[in-house]
């Protein structure tokens, strides 16, 4: 979906220049899925880990091949465009973490409410009579900003708070909205 809105948003003469992501039922999903959406959107996915137990840190730098070019370059996102996420509380764990690293960036303004937190990886396991089912996991997805990892789990705040769950959807107030800005 991403690479097909990506070759309309950009394609010869097309007059877009605000573009709105819905993040507000997202409660959770691929972590590669979220760095994808994240480099399109800032050109760039940093994304930190913190371990629990031994409190190990990482952080790792995602691009995306948007184009499908096999290059890496600025035609593979979207940063040049005015950006919009719409949050709520059912975003969830890659649902936060996205609204997260886009809240840090400045780059992107939240609207509706807070996100629903969440910053655990998960971690398939299995009993010994082959059960499976899923637990957190000691890694904690975070993001750096001036050299520290801030945790996540908190949820997002947005910039522009919508209260109405049926305002989240109406195209014509969050129009006037956006336009108000540009």
């Amino acid at each position: 979906m991403i690479i097909r809105a990506h070759e309309q948003i950009t394609r010869e003469g097309s007059p877009i220049e605000n573009v709105v992501i819905d993040l507000s039922c997202n409660a959770g999903g691929s972590v590669d899925t979220a760095a994808f959406l994240i480099a399109w959107c800032l050109g760039k996915a940093s994304i930190s880990l913190k371990d629990n137990f031994t409190g190990a840190m990482a952080n790792t730098d995602y691009w995306a091949d948007v184009n499908l070019d096999r290059e890496f370059d600025e035609r593979d996102t979207i940063a040049d465009k005015n950006i919009y996420c719409l949050i709520s509380p059912v975003s969830f764990s890659c649902g936060n973490l996205v609204p997260n690293v886009f809240k840090q960036s400045g780059r992107v303004t939240l609207m509706g409410r807070t996100s629903g937190g969440g910053s655990c990886t998960v971690q398939p396991i299995s009993s010994a009579w082959g059960t499976s089912f899923t637990i957190s996991a000691a890694l904690r997805m975070s993001f750096l900003k001036n050299g520290s990892l801030y945790d996540i789990d908190r949820g997002a705040d947005p910039d522009y708070t919508i209260s109405k769950p049926e305002k989240f959807y109406d195209r014509a107030a969050l129009t006037d909205y956006i336009n108000t800005l540009y």
